[in-house]
């Protein structure tokens, strides 16, 4: 019966040796990128919080802007009353001096 169990030979140890080189390289490496990823996350924390209170000034700025778009619009239609009464009172004092010269 054949022993199903590898020996282990300097040969072998050698080339799984060169195998694993690179790992703590690459480990080191993947460690250095965690670090700056959680140090971008750092930096990325408050952008939330920015962006409520961009988007609470944004409402804020819709609402005032409403309100002047209403105010404006008040106004036209009194400038627009205005020039009628003026146009009316026009009128009235183009019938009197017409009435007086006849």
């Amino acid at each position: 019966m054949a022993n199903p169990v590898e020996e282990w030979t300097d040969e072998r140890l050698n080339d799984l040796a060169a195998t694993l080189q690179p790992v703590p390289t690459q480990v080191a490496m993947l460690s250095a990128r965690t670090v700056h990823l959680e140090h971008l996350a750092a930096q990325i924390e408050p952008v939330p919080g920015q962006i409520a209170v961009l988007a609470a000034g944004i409402d804020q700025l819709a609402h005032e802007n409403r309100a002047l778009r209403a105010e404006i619009a008040a106004m036209q239609r009194q400038l627009v009353q205005i020039s009628w009464a003026l146009v009316a009172a026009l009128l009235g004092a183009g019938t009197a001096v017409i009435s007086a010269l006849i």
